[in-house]
């Protein structure tokens, strides 16, 4: 489990401590310059950690020892009329709502620095949010590109967005002048379908990519990758 003081060490209290932030956050949206979209992945996060936590945990370590018990039975256990010779059945949960993704304690630790990095942030807010204390930091380096994979006329390629909305990707391709922008992406990979500029002759091309945070470019971009394309 990550190290974060602000992060209770008993599983009771990082429940009531998701649920504080659920209940409140939506208070501080326009002050802590949460976006819509992340509006909606920190919903998201804060409802399946509670679920997790509170609930598919509690079920799963309920139906370990039934089950064992039953295994026991089964094989060496004194046979009684009056008792179910059927298995235990798990307990029937039903998750939340949208479809999780590994890393959300991580994602939400990342996302809470950038809270504090807000305009609008006070050690009042933070109190209430039960976020006072050092938090990950935000991840401010550059995106890297890298190749995913390169067909006639394609290119895939592949970045991590850490807490970030998306990335804006720079092109220049072999005969152009200086960079010019492609595409901006939210989710990996990108694959840049353009025909090569002579048919049937292979060009180099080189991508680079900067954050897009809040619908604005960092401007500050990540090293380039030249790519050799066959049209």
């Amino acid at each position: 489990m990550p190290n974060q003081p602000m992060f209770p060490n008993r599983e009771g209290d990082q429940t009531l401590w998701f649920a504080n932030i659920l209940a409140k956050i939506a208070g501080y949206y326009a002050g802590l310059d949460i976006s819509v979209a992340r509006q909606a992945k920190l919903t998201l996060t804060l409802n399946w950690l509670i679920w997790t936590w509170q609930t598919y945990i509690t079920a799963r370590r309920s139906d370990g020892p039934a089950a064992t018990a039953w295994r026991n039975n089964l094989a060496t256990g004194t046979p009684d009329p009056a008792v179910s010779p059927l298995p235990p059945v798990p307990a029937a949960l039903t998750p939340p709502a949208g479809t999780p993704y590994f890393g959300m304690l991580t994602w939400l630790f990342e996302e809470i620095a950038r809270w504090k990095t807000a305009e609008g942030y006070s050690d009042t807010i933070g109190q209430d949010l039960g976020v006072i204390g050092p938090s990950a930091s935000p991840h401010l380096n550059p995106p890297a590109l890298t190749e995913d994979g390169v067909a006639q006329n394609s290119v895939s390629l592949g970045f991590i967005l850490h807490e970030h909305d998306g990335v804006l990707i720079d092109s220049m391709r072999q005969g152009d002048a200086a960079f010019s922008p492609l595409s901006t992406d939210t989710n990996a990979p990108y694959v840049d379908n353009r025909a090569v500029k002579v048919p049937g002759q292979p060009e180099w091309r080189d991508y680079r990519a900067c954050w897009w945070d809040n619908a604005t470019p960092s401007m500050v971009f990540g090293p380039v990758l030249r790519v050799l394309v066959n049209g």
